[in-house]
């Protein structure tokens, strides 16, 4: 959009696109607090009018209150229990809506009334984050658009889980297929964007090894180089084995968390008003909703070194495509994503970023989109010639190998507890708050909405 800043405030500018921002879970408020903390003044992106975190789990909730210095007032406890779900994603569902009345209490005290949007942040493989982000965007629809008659758009903000962790695989089956069959209904997120733990953490340790490397070793306590350090971690006993799990873990989500925020700043920025800046054409957070389809992976390439004096710039262009799909990709989306549609927001100075090099792009990305597949172009260009070039490209529908991966994980746990034995059906309703059934549902419906590249199989019988 062209801003005249002669002629509208900040305020104006703004107001028209303002979105609230939730964090459900641990894995959700972690995002959402892990950003908080970085920003050196404790102000949201001015697209960002508020946040709650909400969590099953008070001593979870404390925590993350604690470690990011959030007001008591931006957190909720909710549900029957204080010790969370842990993975019966179920509960999770059911917390929410058993809970509507207090959060949307708690969130009109923190004056959600009148934004254009919210942007839901969640593991897609916790009990909490997975069963309640359904239930939230059904209530988050009912409320405005059923009973107030007004449009509200919900970015879905999923981080798929590690690999090998069967469990949490299962749980992200569910989550994905009930989020998108709810998308197909117009009752669910406007936009589900999924981001990957492994995919993310390998990211950040090629591009900052360094760094990295030095928080690994501060955090574990040991030298990552030195192997025979390593080796001294090697637990003694069952305990030790799980809090030394924990630490890695910890140590790694600690790592890959802002950059989950770092693609939702990016996605909101073109619309966020600064001085000596124009964006063209028109963004809104509705926008890529309406350009996008219903599952979209991010890559987001900062710091982009084109130079238009120094060689070819379609050829510099196309390189700086391939890197982005290839190298900075939020999931894995291998080497032939295949996307159906394409967003880019290309930021950067007047002689850098412009429209002139729209057919050049095109052509980069042609390679990685599907024949006939929409592209949509959005530039922001800054006065200043030192100003940063970034890259952000969303993929709409693109191949996800690591979808792959996760149902396989998901289909060989449910056929490990199946079979005629009361202890093994046991385990689907003691684990997950539901049955068998249900979940062989869910796997065979996530199959049928990926079956485009989804490979055949389904649990047994």
């Amino acid at each position: 959009m062209f801003r005249d800043s002669s002629k509208k405030s900040e305020d104006e500018s703004t107001k028209a696109a303002e979105v609230f921002a939730i964090g459900i879970g641990e894995a959700g408020s972690n995002i959402v607090g892990s950003y908080l903390k970085a920003s050196r003044d404790r102000r949201l992106p001015s697209r960002v009018r508020g946040y709650l975190l909400i969590n099953t789990d008070r001593a979870d909730l404390t925590k993350v209150r604690s470690k990011y210095e959030i007001p008591k007032e931006h957190t909720l406890l909710y549900g029957s229990s204080e010790i969370g779900v842990g993975g019966r994603f179920m509960d999770g569902y059911q917390a929410v809506m058993d809970s509507k009345d207090i959060i949307f209490d708690q969130l009109g005290n923190l004056g959600f009334e009148g934004v254009s949007g919210f942007c839901i942040f969640t593991s897609l493989g916790g009990g909490t984050g997975c069963g309640g982000t359904p239930a939230l965007i059904e209530l988050l629809k009912q409320r405005f658009q059923e009973e107030e008659g007004r449009r509200i758009f919900v970015y879905v903000i999923g981080i798929l889980p590690f690999e090998g962790q069967s469990s949490e695989a299962l749980n992200s089956i569910w989550a994905v297929s009930k989020l998108l069959r709810a998308q197909l209904q117009e009752r669910g997120a406007d936009l589900t964007i999924l981001l990957s733990n492994r995919t993310m953490l390998k990211r950040i340790l090629q591009s900052r090894r360094s760094d990295s490397v030095d928080y690994l070793e501060r955090e574990l306590n040991v030298d990552i180089a030195n192997v025979g350090s390593i080796e001294t971690m090697v637990p003694s006993t069952l305990d030790e084995a799980t809090e030394i799990e924990e630490r890695t873990e910890q140590a790694f989500v600690e790592l890959v968390n802002p950059l989950a925020l770092d693609v939702v700043e990016a996605m909101l920025s073109p619309g966020v008003y600064e001085a000596h800046k124009d964006v063209f054409p028109t963004t809104d957070l509705a926008d890529y909703a309406r350009k996008l389809d219903p599952v979209v992976v991010p890559a987001l390439y900062t710091e982009v070194g084109l130079i238009p004096d120094a060689g070819s710039m379609p050829k510099q262009l196309r390189t700086m495509i391939e890197y982005a799909v290839k190298e900075c990709s939020y999931a894995d989306v291998g080497e032939e994503p295949n996307a159906e549609s394409v967003y880019y927001v290309l930021s950067g100075p007047r002689h850098i970023s412009k429209a002139e090099y729209g057919m050049h792009l095109k052509e980069a990305l042609d390679q990685f989109i599907a024949p006939g597949a929409a592209i949509t172009p959005c530039y922001v260009q800054y006065e200043k010639r030192d100003y940063n070039t970034n890259l952000l490209l969303l993929l709409g529908l693109p191949k996800i190998p690591e979808l792959v991966q996760l149902i396989n994980e998901a289909t060989q746990l449910v056929n490990l507890h199946s079979g005629p034995s009361p202890l093994k059906q046991s385990w689907f309703m003691r684990s997950k708050g539901t049955s068998r059934k249900e979940l062989v549902s869910a796997i065979n419906d996530f199959r049928e909405l990926f079956s485009y590249y989804m490979e055949a199989g389904t649990p047994t019988e």
